[in-house]
């Protein structure tokens, strides 16, 4: 009973050492719950190192969802014509072929003839493409912008001055293109006579380089003579940035801009001049060296390139063309057994229109914050060790109590026995000053008398 008495004080006395206190915790029975705890405190930790991994780098998921708009911004559609050159006025100026070929460049009177003034001349105008054009009944409707190209020479981009409310044949793009007989009869391209279109975002204009994540453009190739009907539908992209994969929210960017002036860039500061296709304020080539090598360098980059510092945007729209309906201008006359083409042989009639007002969105979102890290935190604490909030202030409690508390009061308790040596001592130093002093007195009395 003494025994029992003398550990059981032993126990709440606050003295009780650390080592005496870890003892009782590998006796008996004491001994399996001490390494089940152990391995649970340590399953947390390695659990809680995770979380903590996670806010510091969070994960990112991507969310599907879809939005019924009330309204919708139709894109913009870019025509570059095929054969993109006016073969009559090539001969006229002595090339013979498309100007890619370096060859056609050899009699080439660089001298006398302006580059700009020659591309304006053996391109074609916006009269010679279009018949007619609108959006929802009206040409007012939609904007029209030239933009030269090398290899597609220069194409037009018609882009919507409205938002549509309606989602129907009837309100969307109507537009009628022509070819003359001379581009069947000449045509020297691998295509056959007719339209490259290109539908794309209306913040990125389009251009011929190639465009790092694609350039968010679909196409479709519209042959000579065709009616077309094309049903469009909208994803809406939204990424979050990172250093892996940066993005851009800013006004006035475009990441096809970016990369065809990186290109160009690329290109004049091999050759040291640049093309009437080029934007630029650098002098355009002067003689068949520097156009020759002006050409096999764009040609090389325009579609290999390695230009990475373009981002795209956090939010862009990717627009899909799908052709519901596709007939010819030409008809099989059994009789005769041929082709025989109708009156409108040389023209080409495209719809494109919305027939829902659906949008998939495609939305990246961070996957972990505060609240599920405390979500994860009190899961894994109560699961592994059975603690509450209350329970852990208890510990608490008891830490404070067994092992802090008592440290500080030995702490306080040996400060107090020093500072009471430290004064002992200077009271003593200061009797010992006190005799020396009596002492040197009378010796000087006695030295007097």
């Amino acid at each position: 009973m003494t025994d029992k008495f003398v550990k059981f004080s032993l126990k709440g006395d606050p003295s009780w050492t650390v080592k005496q206190r870890c003892a009782e915790c590998v006796k008996g029975g004491n001994l399996v719950k001490t390494v089940i705890i152990a391995v649970c405190v340590g399953v947390l930790i390695q659990q809680l190192s995770v979380c903590i991994r996670k806010l510091i780098h969070i994960p990112i998921t991507t969310y599907t969802h879809f939005d019924f708009n009330k309204t919708i911004y139709y894109p913009s559609l870019t025509f570059c014509r095929e054969p993109p050159y006016k073969y009559d006025k090539l001969l006229d100026y002595g090339l013979y072929s498309h100007p890619r070929y370096t060859s056609t460049w050899a009699s080439f009177n660089f001298s006398d003839i302006v580059l700009d003034e020659l591309w304006e001349e053996i391109t074609y105008n916006e009269n010679d493409i279009f018949v007619q054009y609108g959006l929802y009944n009206l040409k007012d409707n939609v904007k029209i912008k030239p933009k030269m190209q090398f290899v597609m020479g220069r194409c037009y981009t018609l882009s919507p001055n409205i938002l549509n409310t309606d989602a129907a044949k009837a309100t969307g793009y109507s537009i009628t293109l022509q070819h003359s007989a001379a581009d069947i009869e000449t045509s020297t391209s691998v295509y056959p006579p007719g339209y490259h279109v290109h539908v794309h975002y209306t913040r990125e204009p389009f251009t011929e380089v190639e465009v790092y994540n694609g350039g968010l453009v679909d196409y479709l190739y519209v042959n000579v003579g065709e009616t077309i009907d094309v049903k469009l539908k909208v994803d809406e992209y939204v990424k979050i940035s990172s250093d892996d994969e940066l993005c851009t929210n800013e006004d006035y960017y475009s990441a096809n801009v970016c990369t065809e002036e990186y290109v160009w860039k690329k290109v004049i500061e091999q050759v040291g001049c640049s093309g009437p296709w080029m934007d630029c304020d650098v002098s355009r080539c002067d003689n068949y060296t520097s156009m020759r090598n002006l050409i096999s360098a764009y040609l090389k980059l325009y579609a290999q390139h390695d230009c990475e510092i373009c981002p795209r945007f956090c939010r862009s729209l990717l627009y899909n063309a799908y052709v519901a309906d596709r007939q010819s201008s030409y008809t099989w006359d059994p009789a005769d057994k041929k082709w025989l083409s109708n009156a409108g042989a040389l023209q080409t009639q495209l719809n494109l229109y919305f027939n829902s007002m659906m949008v998939s969105v495609y939305e990246e979102r961070y996957n972990y914050d505060w609240n599920l890290f405390l979500s994860d935190l009190g899961g894994s604490i109560g699961f592994l060790l059975g603690l509450s909030v209350v329970g852990l202030l208890e510990i608490l409690e008891k830490t404070w109590q067994l092992f802090i508390r008592p440290h500080i009061q030995d702490f306080r308790k040996k400060k107090t026995s020093i500072d009471s040596s430290a004064t002992a001592d200077i009271d003593t130093l200061q009797k010992n000053r006190e005799f020396l002093q009596k002492y040197i007195d009378w010796n000087t009395k006695n030295v007097e008398n």
